[in-house]
């Protein structure tokens, strides 16, 4: 039977295995998460759309952010040249990088010059005319789409394993001690130190990161 520890008034299981987090973190602190966000996190939304859809309808992402600044798309390992065409399905994996250097870089740029060469890895699906239903996507963000994007997502909320969460916590705990202003698990306040000494369990957690 586990005993309830009392802190600043607040009551807080020792031992729990918590589904929700949210943070509220310092700027300077949010390059802690990067690897959560090159690993992939998934998140909910309507699926049966194109990838142009599905990030700039349902997660605000401008068109010409999406146009100019997202440079290199793959969804399930394949290239995309054209963002309303994709379809993204359910259980998709969609990663996003700017602009690679190099020949592979230009080999692999959405609707480039070099496009024909990478043909047996390019997307060559087109926009269903399913509708649209809730389902859930893997996304992986790397270099420029990782700094600029990654608050975004993480604002908004990711779904990731418990695990890796923590692993990452662990391994900044000194710094997030330090810049982390608030703490919530699963609606009730907390602090660091205790959220690293909770019993996690297993599965999947959805943790959401605001930048004070």
């Amino acid at each position: 039977m586990t005993h309830p520890e009392k802190s600043h008034g607040l009551t807080i299981p020792e031992r729990t295995s918590p589904r929700h987090i949210s943070l509220t973190v310092e700027a300077s602190l949010i390059p802690a998460f990067s690897q959560l966000l090159q690993n992939g996190f998934w998140i909910k939304g309507n699926v049966g759309c194109s990838i142009k859809s599905f990030l700039c309808e349902q997660f605000g992402l401008s068109p010409e952010y999406l146009e100019k600044r997202i440079q290199t798309i793959f969804i399930n390992g394949d290239a995309v040249d054209d963002v309303e065409k994709a379809t993204v399905e359910d259980g998709a994996t969609l990663s996003l990088s700017a602009a690679m250097p190099g020949l592979a870089g230009a080999v692999l740029r959405k609707g480039g010059y070099y496009a024909a060469m990478r043909d047996q890895i390019s997307f060559k699906g087109e926009t269903t005319s399913a509708s649209m239903q809730a389902g859930r996507v893997v996304v992986k963000l790397f270099n420029m789409p990782l700094q600029e994007l990654g608050p975004v997502f993480l604002e908004h909320g990711i779904w990731v394993e418990s695990n890796k969460v923590k692993d990452v916590l662990k391994a900044r705990a000194d710094d997030l001690q330090r810049g982390c202003r608030e703490v919530i698990a699963d609606g009730r306040k907390s602090e660091f130190k205790q959220l690293l000494e909770m019993d996690w369990g297993g599965g999947d957690i959805f943790l959401q990161v605001k930048i004070v």
